[in-house]
């Protein structure tokens, strides 16, 4: 007689089981353990009564995880940027999926404004429902394990995140913030980015420079107009913070760029090298601004820094990269000055019966922004960085004097 197949009673696992096992197989995952595949394989091989326990708590697991990282101050617009860098990318729809359901239990009164725009900007799946890992991998198309590793990794991604300055007051909490006296003026803002679009689409560097440069002087005019507006009424507080993630490599060279704008539109600035991220404090207007026009000239120095080559030592050794850092921290230095050169010019073109109207007010926006930006950084370091290619920051400087920002000159078409 052959010999029997032994019978293997299934036991049902626990909700507590699960939860015990997910961030162990979460951090697995996320940095590619050996045991990720056992993990993953003990999680996915579960029949399918305990595969809906698994997904309740991986879902579950999600929401508190998402809900962490509001709590050490990331932004929708944070958590996404990061995750684009550090994540597969089929990653991402879950993502967005996981934020999206996390905001299910909000008031949309209690959520920031600038939070739900990020929101808006992100295609977060609104109005907000919640996360079912297996109608998500119907429509996403993809199979349980693939879905199970794209959830677990998620969640590790979500562990790891380091605290941050907070921006925005929590959601779910009272949102109470100042609102400015002069509404953003939405045809200055779309003839702005129209002269960055310009800039960016152009192949001259001379008549990049001369579009950014009267987007600069726009700028300054209309931050100016809008003190002198608040002149006349209470100086509402409405500095805030934001952050620009800038792409690697170089990111202390581009941070200096984007630094540069900010001084020029009375911004400070903060950058966490390790994220590649720039965090710009400043008042509302100001700070629209400086990420507006940051945006436009790391596209163009970037631009400019390969239109220059690489760069190869007397002995034939390459030197692109210290050649290119140099490049960008000249490109930089350069720019920021005649931004400087452009806002001062425009604001001693201002009558002097409004100037002394004016000054009290940027007075009061400075010390607004300075208490701020000591409040969210009380610890921050000044570092300096060596430029170690000589011929890198000549041609940085070369490539910055070829703009014309002066925003009188006559753009060619």
């Amino acid at each position: 007689m052959g010999r029997r197949t032994p019978t293997v009673r299934l036991v049902r696992v626990t909700d507590q089981e699960i939860l015990r096992l997910l961030p162990i197989a979460a951090a697995a995952v996320a940095v590619g353990d050996d045991r990720a595949d056992a993990q993953l394989a003990r999680l996915g091989a579960y029949d399918e009564v305990d595969q809906e326990s698994v997904d309740r708590c991986l879902q579950g697991f999600l929401n508190a995880l998402v809900r962490g990282a509001w709590e050490r101050g990331w932004a929708p617009a944070d958590v996404v940027q990061h995750g684009r860098r550090t994540l597969e990318a089929g990653v991402e729809p879950l993502l967005l999926a996981a934020i999206s359901a996390e905001h299910r239990g909000y008031r949309p009164s209690t959520i920031d404004p600038n939070w739900l725009g990020q929101l808006t900007d992100l295609g977060v799946p609104q109005p907000f429902t919640e996360l079912s890992l297996t109608a998500w991998a119907a429509g996403a198309r993809v199979g349980r394990y693939l879905t199970l590793h794209h959830a677990l990794s998620l969640a590790g991604f979500l562990q790891t995140l380091p605290v941050l300055a907070r921006l925005y007051p929590l959601p779910g909490t009272t949102v109470r913030r100042a609102q400015p006296a002069v509404p953003a003026n939405g045809k200055m803002l779309a003839r702005i980015r129209g002269l960055l679009a310009k800039a960016e689409a152009t192949e001259f560097p001379d008549e990049a420079e001369a579009l950014s440069g009267k987007a600069q002087e726009l700028m300054a005019k209309f931050s100016l107009d809008s003190a002198l507006v608040e002149a006349e009424v209470q100086i509402p507080d409405d500095s805030a913070g934001r952050r620009l993630w800038v792409e690697t490599p170089y990111v202390a060279a581009k941070a200096q760029l984007v630094g540069a704008v900010a001084a020029a539109n009375r911004c400070r600035t903060v950058v966490i090298d390790d994220l590649a991220v720039v965090t710009i404090v400043g008042a509302e207007v100001d700070l629209q601004h400086t990420e507006i026009l940051s945006t436009s000239l790391l596209v163009q120095a970037n631009r400019a820094m390969l239109a220059a080559g690489k760069h190869i030592g007397h002995r034939g050794e390459s030197r692109t990269r210290s050649f290119r850092q140099s490049f960008l921290m000249a490109y930089a230095q350069r720019i920021g000055e005649r931004l400087e050169q452009t806002a001062a010019a425009t604001q001693a073109a201002v009558p002097e019966a409004a100037a002394d109207r004016l000054l009290p007010v940027l007075a009061k926006r400075e010390e607004q922004v300075d208490a701020l930006f000591a409040q969210l950084f009380p610890n921050t370091t000044t570092r300096r960085t060596r430029i170690t290619n000589g011929a890198g920051w000549n041609a940085g400087v070369t490539a910055a004097d070829q703009a014309q920002l002066e925003g009188r000159r006559q753009v060619r078409r």
